[in-house]
């Protein structure tokens, strides 16, 4: 009898810690699970990272503000074309800077009004600098945008908008910019919110793909709004019904452990 008991009691501690072995075996592969919903571009090979983003200057449109400073050996011969410097220091940046107006011109000191939407830095770069020379020797021309924003929202380390000088961003930019992702943001499902054409439309782009690479998206657009949603697990954690589930869960457990050590007591 008591050889029984002790195999039955055996056979209880082996159901025990079967059923542990099991619980962390299926924690084991919901953690893989979750793992591949956090690592970025978690797709690809490696020779994929290799191709490169092109062409990812901005071209200048109706509303940009620019700051367009000239430089010169004889920096009084600049100081006209500096749009907002002081008399003291010519040549200074600008926090005025030149408006592109609606019919997509600028008003330049001696040279008048240019046409320059559609343009990117460097070509207006090259065009002052070509016409310039026969006012200023040596032009040394700079130009920045003033008012090249994108704003970052959502499940984001650090929200807000943020300016962009050179024009040049890209998503993953603007997620470093923001502090990167935390655990609770989705990575498969950012949004782009964008204004073109006077209509608002909205992409979609999954980061763990690396498809993320050749999205019209990826490479942002001044004013974009990039909106990152939180996981399942981070709303259900906000949500009452949460709190209800787990209390479900606990007194599950509670029963199951009280019935293993009753089983267990029964055998001795």
């Amino acid at each position: 009898m008591k050889v029984l008991k002790t195999n039955m009691s055996f056979r209880s501690v082996l159901v025990v810690f079967g059923l542990i072995f099991f619980l962390q075996l299926l924690q084991s592969c919901n953690t893989d699970k979750k793992l591949s919903k956090l690592l970025y571009f978690n797709e690809q090979g490696d020779t994929t990272l290799s191709k490169v983003v092109q062409n990812v200057d901005p071209v200048m449109q109706a509303g940009d503000r620019l700051s367009i400073v000239v430089n010169a050996a004889n920096p009084v011969s600049a100081a006209p074309y500096n749009l907002g410097a002081s008399a003291t220091s010519p040549g200074a940046a600008t926090t005025t800077g030149y408006i592109v107006e609606a019919d997509g011109t600028i008003q330049f000191p001696q040279l008048g009004k240019i046409q320059v939407v559609g343009m990117k830095r460097k070509q207006l770069v090259d065009f002052l600098s070509k016409m310039l020379v026969k006012y200023v020797n040596d032009p040394i021309v700079t130009i920045e945008f003033l008012n090249y924003k994108i704003t970052v929202l959502g499940e984001v380390g650090r929200q807000g908008t943020f300016n962009i000088p050179d024009g040049k961003v890209t998503l993953i930019d603007a997620i470093g910019l923001a502090g990167d992702l935390p655990f609770t943001a989705r990575r498969d499902n950012i949004t782009i919110i964008r204004e073109k054409n006077g209509k608002r439309e909205f992409g979609k782009i999954n980061m763990l793909s690396k498809n993320a690479f050749s999205s019209p998206y990826y490479v942002l657009q001044q004013n974009d709004i990039i909106y990152v949603e939180p996981t399942k697990d981070k709303v259900e954690s906000t949500d009452q019904s949460f709190f209800r589930k787990f209390s479900i869960a606990t007194s599950v457990l509670s029963v199951f452990t009280t019935v293993v050590l009753l089983v267990i007591n029964a055998t001795k």
